[in-house]
C-alpha cells in the first residue's frame, strides 16, 4: 500500500470492460463489492485513505480517453463467442493502460482478450477449466493452469471460474487496505476472504464426440467398469487395435492417455460419493478401485487440494454430512 500525506482520500480508478455476452451479475457485482469495500473504509478509518470509483467500460477510447485507470478488468462472458472474436480496439487500450501502468486482470473467459492483446506471454494464468482445450487451441504457447483459481503478479492478475470475479475484487481491493479491511468487508459480505484453488470444483467431463469408432465403444466399457483392474493390453484388444495406436487413438480422441482416463473416471466418483453418500473413506476407495486407502488419499489429494476428509467436510449435501 502506499502512503497518503494527503487529508484527501486517494483515488483508485477501476475500469470494467464490457464486451456482448458479459455475465452483467459480474458488473454490478464488482461495483457493490468496490462501493461495500468504501462503506467499510468510511467506518474504519476517519477519513478513509483510499476510495474506489467503478465503472462499467463499453467504448474505452471515448469512455477514459488516454488516461488509464489503476485497475482494468476483463470480467466473464457467458453468452455467446465474443471472447474469440478479433477486438482490436480494446486490446490496443488494454496495452495502452498497461503500458501506463495499469494492473490488467481478468475473470474467466476474460483471459482470452488479455491472450489477444499479447498480455500473457511468458506469464502462468488461468481461466475456466472448461474453456482449457479451447484456450490451449488458440494459445498453445502460454502457459495454463486450470487448477489455480487466480494467480497474481504486480501487473496483471488472471482468476478462473465464472464467479471468482469475487475472489479477484476482494485481492484488488486488498492491494490497497489493511488486512483489517479485507477482513471486515468478508464479514460484512458473508464472504469466504481465505485461499481456494478452481481444481476444488473441477469436474470431469469426456470428450465423447470426437467419431473414433474404436475409442468410443472403449470409453462406453470404462465408465462401466473403471473400478475394475484393465491393463493396456487388455484394453487394446477390447478396442482391436496394437497398444501404441490405441496410446496415439485415446490421446487423440479424448485428450488423455487411457490410464489417465480411469483415474479420471475413478476420482470423478469418489467425489460424487464423499458428497452423497455416508460411505466411509475406506469404503468409497474401494467402491472406485483402490483396496489401497493410502494410495487412493495421496491421488485425491493430489489431484484435488484437499483430503477426501476436507472435500467432504466442503461440499457434503446434509444427508452425507
Amino acid at each position: 500500500m502506499e502512503a497518503n500525506t494527503d487529508s484527501r482520500p486517494r483515488r483508485v480508478r477501476v475500469a470494467v470492460l464490457i464486451l456482448p455476452g458479459t455475465a452483467q451479475s459480474a458488473v454490478y457485482g464488482l461495483q457493490d463489492l468496490f462501493f461495500a469495500a468504501n462503506r467499510i473504509l468510511q467506518e474504519l478509518q476517519s477519513p478513509p485513505e483510499v476510495t474506489f470509483s467503478v465503472e462499467p467500460v463499453s467504448d474505452p477510447s471515448a469512455q477514459y480517453g488516454s488516461a488509464a485507470p489503476a485497475l482494468a478488468i476483463m470480467p466473464p462472458i457467458l453468452e455467446g463467442d465474443a471472447y474469440l472474436r478479433p477486438h482490436p480496439e480494446i486490446c490496443r487500450i488494454l496495452r495502452d493502460w498497461h503500458a501506463q501502468g495499469a494492473v490488467v486482470c481478468s475473470a474467466c473467459a476474460g483471459a482470452f482478450l488479455l491472450a489477444q492483446a499479447g498480455l500473457l506471454e511468458g506469464r502462468r494464468v488461468t481461466t475456466h477449466w472448461q474453456l482449457e482445450t479451447e484456450f490451449r487451441t488458440h494459445y498453445p504457447d502460454l502457459t495454463l493452469d486450470t487448477d489455480a483459481l487466480l494467480l497474481p503478479e504486480a501487473d496483471l492478475v488472471t482468476a478462473g471460474g465464472v464467479m471468482a470475479w469475487m475472489d479477484l475484487g476482494l485481492h484488488l481491493i486488498a492491494r490497497h487496505v489493511p488486512p483489517s479491511v479485507v477482513q471486515a468487508l468478508g464479514r460484512y459480505l458473508v464472504m469466504d476472504t481465505g485461499e481456494r484453488q478452481q481444481r476444488y470444483y473441477r469436474t470431469f467431463t469426456p470428450r465423447m464426440s470426437h467419431g473414433d469408432p474404436r475409442i468410443l465403444p472403449l470409453q462406453h466399457h470404462l465408465h462401466r467398469h473403471f473400478a475394475e483392474r484393465l491393463t493396456t493390453a487388455e484394453m487394446a484388444d477390447r478396442a482391436g487395435v496394437g497398444e501404441r495406436t490405441l496410446m496415439r487413438r485415446f490421446r487423440q480422441a479424448t485428450g488423455f492417455g487411457p490410464g489417465e482416463y480411469v483415474r479420471q473416471l475413478r476420482l470423478q466418483r469418489a467425489r460424487e460419493l464423499l458428497e452423497n453418500s455416508r460411505d466411509s473413506v475406506e469404503q468409497v476407495a474401494l467402491k472406485v478401485g483402490y483396496e489401497d486407502v493410502s494410495a487412493f488419499r495421496k491421488m485425491f489429494a493430489k489431484h484435488t487440494g484437499l483430503t477426501p476428509s476436507e472435500h467432504r467436510a466442503r461440499f457434503a449435501s446434509g444427508s452425507a454430512s
